[in-house]
């Protein structure tokens, strides 16, 4: 399980959940979730935005993750969703792209992962942390360079997808019942999307449904 930030460097790394569990709940049970809920990650406190309003630093997810106060997740589409929450939606999808070209990105550049990894767990552990330390390290340097100059992540690295890769998702978490605290958290952020931080071309991906 990965934490990227924007620059597609991963900030968190937790190897070693046993398989798929989609009732087991891997994120709460990782040392990331449990460093998170246990306040121990030093995440900055919540910044004031344009509009004055203080939002907090909070990881994006998609469905299969739960709502909470440092962990935004869509909104439900089975039943109808106003222009504010799709326009939500559409905002995070932007985001979450971000994790998801990160491996993307990584099977590109990193030949290991473009098969399942047949080794013992010590030799995969070993492969996964050098591979992300050298990832992260390149990408840290190219960011000093100009767009032109960059050979590892190029201008297109946002149109990577992640096909016929050793890397598979992990499956569904556990939901825990949001918060009051979480949900209104995810409301302000929907607000905030709608009109202070709007972007123009979002309207016509919102009306069109092309998220």
């Amino acid at each position: 399980m990965a934490v990227a930030d924007a620059n597609y460097r991963i900030s968190l790394l937790d190897i070693g959940a046993p398989g798929r569990h989609s009732d087991g709940g891997i994120f709460n049970a990782s040392e990331i979730g449990k460093r998170l809920q246990n306040g121990m990650l030093s995440i900055p406190p919540p910044r004031p935005m344009e509009n004055g309003q203080a939002l907090p630093f909070v990881l994006v997810g998609d469905e299969a993750f739960p709502l909470m106060q440092y962990m935004l997740r869509p909104y439900p589409r089975s039943g109808r969703l106003n222009r504010r929450k799709n326009i939500f939606n559409y905002r995070l999808s932007r985001a979450r792209r971000v994790v998801e070209n990160v491996f993307g990105i990584l099977s590109a550049r990193m030949r290991i992962f473009r098969k399942p990894l047949i080794a013992s767990i010590s030799t995969a552990t070993r492969v996964i942390k050098a591979t992300t330390c050298l990832h992260n390290f390149i990408i840290s340097e190219e960011l000093k360079l100009p767009h032109t100059q960059r050979r590892y992540m190029t201008l297109n690295a946002h149109e990577r997808q992640l096909r016929s890769t050793g890397l598979e998702d992990a499956g569904t978490f556990n939901r825990n019942r949001p918060t009051k605290s979480s949900t209104q958290i995810r409301d302000d952020f929907a607000t905030f999307f709608e009109t202070t931080s709007a972007v123009p071309w979002q309207w016509e991906k919102v009306l069109q449904n092309n998220f």
